[in-house]
């Protein structure tokens, strides 16, 4: 029988603090690279395509590794597959300045997107079993909004101090230092036996496989948008079929599709998830050429132009752990809808007059959103998640983000101004934006009346004692 792992006072806050160390790490290294792609060009003699690799191999290999993190972190606890994450992580930033060509750096930068992976389901999980509190979802939400705000800043610094490898040289302090406390003070749970054909903690290897290749695929359609590749949409699309069909039949799956079907709350709060960060990221990675291609800025005044979004969005993520003591999560995740469109419609009017002033208060309306609507979804996604499966669903709600991104890089690329006298136009991507934003406003009305539903649904069943309640699973 494994041992307790609920913790309290000093050593849970010590604990939680060394594990939002580490889940800093994936939204600072993920920004951090921006800056240093071109100094990487220069070093090392490659291309940008070859060093676009760097950003992109991060989030396909994040994309994968959350929700495979998640699972085994549900079986093993989360002590040994965190330090394990962290030790990975550290070997990858400590070899990472020694390599000699650009595919050395995409291997680290995989392997450190693994590593890191661990921190965010770990941290559920301890969060769950020490009880629970929104104060402390909130704190992680700001840790993570945070890091990915000063990323960019951080990155020049390093870059501009100690070239590319300060980039990586950052990351050890804080990997070690968690490993250091993590030993001691993080519960554990012993590893049963690991089942023929499966992964530690029951992991169905042919499943994570399809679902790599189904986002491998993805990643490929969206990089080549506007191109249309009919071979790559094929395999994308029965990749990841052949993933949902084979995981609803297998007896140990990696993702048991079922049980998220069958807690109703849990798929829709992913995918508004997903079409959320595909609104923000189109905001966060298209702005940057309109300014440079239509008001002629120059890089660095463009990237100062981005950071009133990043900037708004950790107050807002702040702010949002108090309105969420006063209001409930759906309204809130409606409010912030709201938000996400009045931000991206505003685009719609944006050419080389509009004023920087007008430019900048836009960037916070459009900073508000999303702040306030990841720590809110962050809030449903853990309370509609069941207990034995709180770690996979952590790992799943990151992999939407990732995978939000992705699609947005598509996005972006796939409504880029062709012809030199439209090279500063921004229309065509803020319609594009904007109609993901009425379906993400539309989706979240919806899940708020399907909410209301089941918990009129919860409450009949509580004053039918025939109808006993046999699930051991929490349901938020």
């Amino acid at each position: 029988m494994s041992r307790t792992t609920r913790v309290d006072g000093r050593r849970d806050a010590v604990a939680l603090a060394a594990l939002m160390a580490g889940t800093l790490l994936a939204p600072l290294n993920s920004s951090m690279v921006a800056v240093a792609l071109y100094p990487v060009q220069q070093d090392l003699g490659a291309s940008l395509g070859a060093a676009t690799w760097m950003v992109t191999s991060f989030y396909l290999a994040a994309c994968v590794a959350q929700p495979v993190m998640g699972r085994i972190a549900d079986r093993t606890g989360p002590r040994a597959l965190f330090v394990g994450g962290m030790l990975l992580a550290s070997a990858a930033s400590a070899a990472a300045p020694f390599v000699t060509d650009v595919a050395g750096l995409v291997v680290c930068r995989s392997l450190l997107a693994v590593g890191v992976s661990t921190s965010f389901p770990c941290a559920l999980i301890l969060v769950r079993r020490g009880g629970g509190s929104g104060r402390q979802l909130g704190r992680i939400a700001v840790v993570n909004t945070t890091a990915g705000a000063v990323g960019p800043v951080l990155g020049g610094l390093l870059t501009g101090w100690a070239g590319w490898p300060a980039i990586f040289w950052v990351n050890l302090p804080l990997t070690l230092g968690a490993v250091a406390v993590a030993a001691f003070r993080l519960p554990g749970r012993e590893r049963g036996p690991v089942p023929d054909g499966r992964l530690p903690g029951g992991i169905d290897i042919l499943g994570v496989l399809l679902f790599a290749g189904g986002m491998l695929a993805l990643l490929r359609v969206m990089l080549a948008l506007p191109r249309v590749e009919p071979v790559t949409v094929v395999a994308a699309v029965s990749l990841l079929i052949g993933f949902v069909v084979r995981e609803a039949r297998y007896r140990a799956p990696f993702i048991d599709v079922t049980a998220l079907w069958s807690h109703r709350g849990l798929v829709p709060v992913l995918s508004i998830f997903v079409l959320f960060n595909l609104t923000y990221y189109s905001a966060f990675y298209g702005l940057p050429q309109w300014f440079q291609g239509s008001l002629g800025l120059d890089p660095a005044a463009a990237g100062l132009l981005v950071l009133p979004i990043a900037a708004t969005s950790v107050l807002a993520t702040m702010a949002g752990s108090w309105a969420l003591r006063v209001a409930s999560s759906e309204r809130l995740a409606f409010f912030s809808a709201l938000l996400l469109l009045a931000g991206v419609a505003v685009l719609l009017v944006f050419d080389a007059s509009t004023p920087l002033t007008i430019v900048v208060l836009v960037g916070v309306l459009l900073g508000i959103p999303y702040g306030l609507g990841n720590l809110v979804m962050q809030q449903q996604m853990y309370d509609r998640a069941p207990d034995r499966l709180t770690g996979l669903v952590g790992g799943l709600f990151q992999s939407a983000r990732y995978i939000g991104a992705i699609l947005a890089v598509g996005l972006v690329g796939a409504c880029a101004p062709t012809g030199p006298a439209a090279v500063g136009d921004l229309t065509t991507l803020a319609y594009a934006m904007t109609v993901v934003a009425v379906l993400v406003l539309a989706a979240v009305a919806a899940d708020s009346v399907l909410a209301r539903r089941r918990t009129a649904a919860i409450g009949w069943t509580a004053l039918v004692p025939s109808a006993g309640s046999t699930r051991g699973d929490h349901h938020g």
